[in-house]
């Protein structure tokens, strides 16, 4: 849609919405939608697609540590502690593991609460360094654990998972982010927290940063985090110059119960800006750039500001239908080696074929991998 607004295409699409929902569900959507800022959204439910039928939010407290650049942040789960064993909550140790190696976080922890104090208290935990700060380095005094319990708002019974990650990173997912997704699930396999199936929380992310930087370095590369035709909001179009970290785009995600069903954006309609978002900040290579040339051409001869969005069409089929999984609506399925079983694809091309796109194929002398069905 051309001279737009991010509103006017969220409107069209909760129409489309309502309609498409009262229609096939028999379901009256409430709009307008909620919206929720890209920040809010990954500090208070570690995640830019938040399921928010239920709680479990998510809560920072900058006082656990000394590091300027580090969040800090705990969830809590009322009464875990005795609702997971210790061999229930090895799931909650793997996807920590492996959420640490994809840098979502520096460091997380599992305590169980007692009256005694906090379990699993390594050197390394956020709050044995806490503890050891208000000089309880000598085992958990009662009164500076009383104070960390309040400070962290738990209780004896309670679970706590403790996180500190990198301020630079750009968290789209967080490790607590994950955790609270799989405590939910488990807790309701557990029949300790209900869900409703037919409860439909439609929601507008927004605010989303322009530009994401993927290590815990302040000054790592940062790329596109929508993609770099992304326009920026226009209060910040100034830092796009000086700081483009802190620059917001023109970005918006429809969510829905923790599945993005889409995503657009208003886009870049100048060309000055197109071209100093490829040179200046992406650094893109002038052959990359040169492949954009005739794009930044057509936004100099006056192309009008512009956006658009795109609904993931199974995505939505599947919530529609119920289906548990993508592959029981998805038209042409693809096995796990990316074959498509029903369009026989891909197959062998013959010398007939590969003349007619005037392509040669030549296998490798140590390999015939690449020979085609004719054998040449």
């Amino acid at each position: 849609m051309s001279f737009i607004e991010k509103t006017d295409i969220q409107r069209v699409m909760e129409q489309l919405i309502k309609r498409v929902w009262k229609t096939i569900k028999g379901v009256d959507v409430a709009v307008p939608f909620a919206r929720m800022s890209f920040a809010e959204a990954t500090s208070k439910y570690g995640s830019d697609k938040p399921d928010t039928r239920f709680r479990l939010e998510i809560a920072q407290v900058p006082e656990l540590s000394q590091d300027e650049h580090v969040v800090s942040e705990v969830l809590v789960i009322p009464g875990g502690g005795a609702a997971f064993s210790a061999k229930e909550l090895a799931p909650f140790s793997n996807l920590i593991s492996n959420s640490q190696k994809n840098s979502e976080s520096r460091l997380t922890t599992i305590h169980k609460v007692s009256d005694q104090g906090f379990s699993g208290l390594s050197k390394a935990s956020l709050l044995a360094r806490w503890l050891e700060s208000a000089n309880a380095a000598n085992g958990q005094d009662v009164q500076h654990v009383r104070s960390l319990m309040n400070l962290i708002s738990v209780r004896p019974g309670d679970l706590v998972f403790v996180s500190e990650r990198s301020l630079y990173v750009t968290p789209a997912n967080t490790t607590l982010g994950r955790t609270r997704t799989l405590a939910a699930k488990l807790l309701q396999d557990k029949g300790h927290l209900h869900v409703q199936k037919d409860q439909y929380c439609f929601l507008w992310i927004e605010d989303f940063p322009l530009f994401t930087r993927e290590v815990d370095d302040a000054h790592g590369q940062l790329s596109a985090t929508h993609h770099p035709f992304t326009a920026p909001v226009e209060k910040d179009l100034q830092l796009l110059y000086t700081d483009p970290a802190k620059v917001h785009g023109q970005h918006y995600d429809l969510v829905l119960n923790g599945v993005e069903l889409g995503g657009g954006s208003i886009r870049v309609h100048d060309p000055k800006v197109q071209n100093h978002i490829f040179e200046n900040i992406l650094k893109l290579s002038p052959e990359v750039q040169a492949s954009f040339d005739h794009l930044v051409t057509a936004l100099g001869h006056g192309c009008p500001p512009h956006g658009g969005i795109a609904l993931g069409l199974d995505r939505l089929v599947a919530i529609l239908t119920d289906s548990p999984s993508l592959r029981d609506v998805i038209a042409f399925p693809k096995s796990a080696n990316g074959r498509d079983v029903f369009m026989r694809s891909p197959a062998m091309a013959t010398s007939s074929q590969l003349s007619e796109y005037g392509l040669q194929i030549k296998p490798s002398p140590t390999s015939r991998a690449g020979a085609n069905a004719d054998g040449n």
